[in-house]
């Protein structure tokens, strides 16, 4: 009788092993298969549930892999692994606060494990818990110094932070231990896009997709750095592979927009705007931008229609308070448009555009030393504003009309340079 159990034994982890063989290699239905049989002959093995789990989760069949490890953990409730499993499981169904009790479980059975630090603090940076998530990967970090993915994950929370300088050098960190890794490129270009480096991020999105030629974020945002340095037609084409790459890339299609309505294609720009929106129904970036074309067409409550929704969607949209505010200038509703002007510098205080713009609300109600020093603030920040000025206005002269003023000469310069 004992030979015959030990047998029955023996048979049953056959089949586990061969599961966990087939689980390395992807096969995961096999794996499922081979797990079944483990557990019909087993039922008290706590790793073939966990493992079953892992196969259901690479599936994307997160509830059964959630039902695999409570199982594996009502059987031995002191395996680490299996909580931090299950909480890998429960941030997939974004029920985060649950993935944490299980990081937090997983730690206390394990405390010198880096792995379960860096899903706890993914866990965080889902919460929004960013300072957190940060303390995690510091200590996923300190427990392992060579751990890409975790100078990864902070680099990209120190981004949030506005601490970029920071993220930078654990990106370059990431690109010292990964070099040929795609995706660390692609996120040191967004960081240097950040700051303003706009060549340097260029050169990242390049080797981005000279490591993966199918990468279609990177071609958008290329696209998207383009249109910053005002080269218009490679960002379209850029926004354009990135389309072609995926249909349903809204962010492609926002970003070609911005760069048709800056050519002064503005009907080209709003068709693009549209299909961002018709894939992505609550792209805030897209509404801003659209209600931005609405302003170049002149339909001003369009626009406004649109601000207010991005504003709704994301109440520190900078830009959207920007726009509406210009839509509301345009309508001559001056008063409304300082308000809105005024929070898009209070979310955004280096927010050159708004300063121009505020400064011109001024001018319309001819508080002189105001507009004026908008004006200079907006210069000093870099902003070029001749070409917002002209859309709507063909000279000083024709402003000093349309909102009946008389302008001191050195605010019409001001608004029309010497060098246009």
């Amino acid at each position: 009788m004992k030979d015959v159990q030990l047998e029955k034994d023996k048979h049953y982890y056959n089949y586990f092993r061969r599961g966990t063989f087939r689980l390395a290699s992807k096969k995961y239905d096999e794996a499922i298969e081979d797990y079944n049989e483990a557990i019909k002959l087993n039922p008290q093995y706590d790793r073939s549930y966990k493992n079953r789990g892992l196969a259901y989760y690479a599936k994307g069949e997160i509830d059964r892999a959630i039902e695999d490890y409570n199982a594996a953990i009502e059987l031995k409730p002191n395996n680490p692994h299996a909580y931090n499993n299950r909480g890998i499981a429960y941030s997939a169904k974004d029920e985060v606060d649950q993935a944490i009790e299980d990081y937090n479980k997983a730690i206390e059975l394990k405390p010198n494990s880096p792995d379960i630090y860096n899903n706890r603090g993914i866990a965080f940076s889902l919460k929004d818990a960013v300072d957190q998530a940060i303390e995690d990967y510091n200590r996923a970090i300190e427990l392992k110094p060579d751990y890409a993915i975790a100078y990864k994950n902070r680099g990209a929370a120190l981004i949030i932070e506005g601490k970029t300088d920071l993220a930078i050098k654990d990106l370059n960190k990431v690109i010292e231990l990964k070099p040929n890794d795609a995706g660390v490129y692609y996120d040191r270009g967004q960081a240097h896009d950040i700051i303003g480096a706009v060549n340097h991020a260029i050169e990242d999105y390049n080797k981005a997709i000279e490591l993966k030629s199918d990468y279609a974020e990177a071609y958008s945002k290329r696209g998207t750095a383009y249109v910053k340095k005002g080269e218009f037609d490679l960002a379209i084409e850029d926004c354009s592979k990135a389309i072609t790459l995926n249909l349903n890339d809204a962010n492609a299609y926002c970003n070609r927009g911005a760069a048709y309505s800056n050519k002064g294609a503005i009907d080209r720009a709003l068709q693009d705007y549209n299909k961002a929106i018709e894939l992505k129904p609550d792209y805030a970036e897209a509404y801003s931008k659209r209600g931005a074309a609405y302003i170049e067409k002149e339909k001003f409550d369009l626009a406004i229609k649109d601000c207010n929704k991005a504003i709704e969607l994301k109440p520190d949209h900078a830009e959207a308070y920007n726009n509406r505010g210009s839509a509301y200038k345009n309508k001559e509703k001056i008063k409304q448009a300082l308000q809105d002007y005024n929070k898009a510098i209070e979310l955004k205080p280096d927010y050159a555009n708004a300063y121009y713009n505020r400064g011109e609300a001024w001018v319309c109600l001819q508080k002189w030393e105001k507009a004026r020093l908008d004006l200079t603030v907006a210069k000093i920040i870099g902003r070029d504003s001749i070409p917002s000025f002209q859309r709507f206005n063909r000279s000083t002269i024709d402003f000093e009309q349309n909102y009946n003023v008389k302008l001191p000469e050195d605010i019409a310069e001001m608004l029309t340079p010497t060098q246009l």
